[in-house]
């Protein structure tokens, strides 16, 4: 009967795990844009809004490998002859975030007229959508290790003293 209870357990332990595993990260669709500019120079580039049909948000909604779509941009812009640009992605699985957060950085860079802005077209330059390598990658997991090794030292000196008595 004991055996059967722990192989439930066993069964049920590993059923959750596999759950919480794939609650992890997720592949949804997503609105974004590139943004580059330069400290050297006053010009500044703006992509069209792109839809990305597969990209990957972790549990809290950040977009995973999201510095390389950063480096696709940067990589393009390169090959243009602009090199040496800091690029960054914004994105939402919301159009009208998107859209939002569009137009508040373009009217922050359209305000001040010191700065050349430039847009690239959707047909010009384009994301690739990127699987992330570790796709259930979870930073928490390391913490939770020292914090079960933590209870097994503390049970250890427990037993170790009830021994000594």
């Amino acid at each position: 009967m004991k055996k059967i209870i722990i192989s439930g357990f066993i069964l049920s332990s590993l059923f959750l795990l596999a759950t919480i595993g794939q609650a992890k990260s997720k592949v949804v669709k997503t609105y974004a844009f590139g943004f580059a500019a330069s400290f050297n120079d006053s010009i500044v580039h703006f992509t069209d809004i792109q839809e990305l049909d597969s990209s990957w948000l972790n549990d809290k909604g950040f977009l995973m490998s999201r510095e390389n779509y950063s480096y696709q941009l940067r990589d393009f812009l390169a090959s243009q002859g602009m090199e040496h640009r800091t690029c960054i992605i914004c994105y939402s699985p919301k159009l009208n975030k998107t859209k939002k957060k569009f137009t508040k950085m373009m009217d922050n860079y359209s305000k001040s007229g010191s700065y050349d802005i430039r847009l690239i077209k959707a047909s010009d330059f384009k994301f690739d959508c990127i699987e992330p390598n570790n796709i259930n990658d979870d930073v928490v997991a390391p913490q939770k290790v020292k914090k079960k090794e933590k209870k097994e030292k503390k049970e250890k000196r427990k037993k170790g003293k009830i021994i000594k008595e």
